[in-house]
């Protein structure tokens, strides 16, 4: 498709999450990629823009991206989309709180992997398994958009030292997916600014030393 997509980003919860959404479609059919928090907030603007979502696609299943889908699932019966390894973290009950949060559960429709498309209002999202922060973090490749969730951020990377999290995993992540792509692709990160692969190959620290 050569027209753009329409889209917006929410901050939300008290972790500062970045929550997209994305209108594919002059007709309305889109995503909202990880609604971590404030499902009320994340509802009023999918009206506001006139958006369908027929999917909420998590790059992962830590709270602070996951925690308002349960309730937009039942308000708008979008389908929940997660990487097979992390589907359990979205799906379970714990009642301890992550940073201040408790998390809701919430059904997995779709168990996508590595290389798996899915198209939504015409287009298509490639999902990208980058494990590292989790076992089951993966980016979402649109067009010449990347929706990163926290596997890379302007200036940072995703944390490996939680449970699940590998240094390892991350390294080749970076090194054998993500720098990989065009310099000039687009990154919305999980949280912070956007940035583009380009810049964060030349600038960011914690990238330096792969390449």
């Amino acid at each position: 498709m050569d027209d753009k997509p329409e889209m917006a980003c929410l901050v939300v919860g008290p972790i500062q999450g970045n929550c997209y959404l994305v209108k594919c479609n002059r007709a309305g059919d889109g995503v909202v990629i990880d609604p971590g928090d404030e499902a009320e907030t994340i509802s009023r603007e999918i009206r506001r823009l006139g958006l369908h979502p027929e999917a909420i696609l998590l790059t992962h299943g830590h709270i602070d991206h996951a925690n308002a889908a349960c309730d937009l699932r039942k308000s708008f019966r979008s389908r929940v989309v997660c990487h097979k390894l992390d589907a359990g973290l979205v799906r379970a009950r714990d009642e301890e709180p992550f940073f201040g949060i408790v998390h809701k559960p919430c059904s997995v429709d779709q168990e996508v992997a590595d290389g798996d498309v899915l198209t939504v209002g015409g287009r298509e999202f490639k999902v990208l398994h980058t494990p590292g922060h989790t076992p089951g973090s993966v980016c979402y490749l649109m067009d010449n958009l990347l929706f990163s969730g926290d596997t890379l951020f302007q200036g940072s990377i995703g944390r490996t030292d939680l449970a699940g999290g590998s240094e390892e995993a991350m390294r080749s992540s970076l090194l054998e997916r993500l720098a990989k792509l065009d310099d000039r692709m687009v990154v919305y990160p999980g949280h912070g600014p956007s940035t583009t692969i380009g810049d964060e190959k030349r600038y960011n620290p914690f990238l330096q030393p792969l390449w």
